[in-house]
C-alpha cells in the first residue's frame, strides 16, 4: 500500500502525541489513538495507521537492547551491562539471547546501533586482512 505524504505527516503528528514527558512511548496513548482513528475512519485512515504502526515499531526498537552472548550470563554480568547501558540510554527494555556461534564475548544491539565484541567477529576481521 502506498502511503501518501499527508498520511505520513499526520502519523508523525499523532506519534508526537504518544510520546510522554519522559520521552518514552506511552502504550495506552498509542492504543487510544489507533482505536480513535479506526472508529472515526478519516480520509486515508489505513495509510495513517500503517505509517503510525511503522513509527511505533521504530520507537520500540530504539528503546530495546538485545544482548547476545555465547554462554548464559550471570545475574551480576547482566546487572553490570544494564547499568552501563542505562547510563547512556535510560528506559531500555532488555532481551537476553544465547548464541553459541559467537564463540565468546557479546553483541549489544540498541535500535540501529550494534556493538560487536564477540570472538567470531574478531576472527572474521582477522581472516579478511590480506598480507
Amino acid at each position: 500500500m502506498k502511503i501518501t505524504k499527508e498520511a505520513q505527516a499526520q502519523a508523525r503528528r499523532l506519534m508526537r502525541l504518544c510520546i510522554g514527558p519522559d520521552g518514552l512511548l506511552q502504550e495506552d496513548t498509542v492504543r487510544h489513538v489507533a482505536a480513535t482513528i479506526e472508529k472515526e475512519k478519516p480520509r486515508n485512515y489505513l495509510g495513517i495507521l500503517s505509517a503510525l504502526a511503522e513509527l511505533v515499531r521504530l520507537e520500540v526498537a530504539r528503546h530495546t537492547a538485545t544482548i547476545t552472548s555465547a554462554l548464559p550470563l550471570t545475574d551480576a554480568e547482566k546487572q553490570s551491562i544494564k547499568t552501563k547501558l542505562d547510563a547512556r540510554t535510560p528506559g531500555l527494555h532488555y532481551v537476553w539471547q544465547v548464541e553459541p556461534a559467537l564463540l565468546g564475548g557479546i553483541t549489544v544491539k540498541v535500535g540501529d546501533d550494534v556493538t560487536d565484541a564477540s570472538i567470531r567477529s574478531r576472527i572474521e576481521r582477522l581472516s579478511s586482512i590480506s598480507i
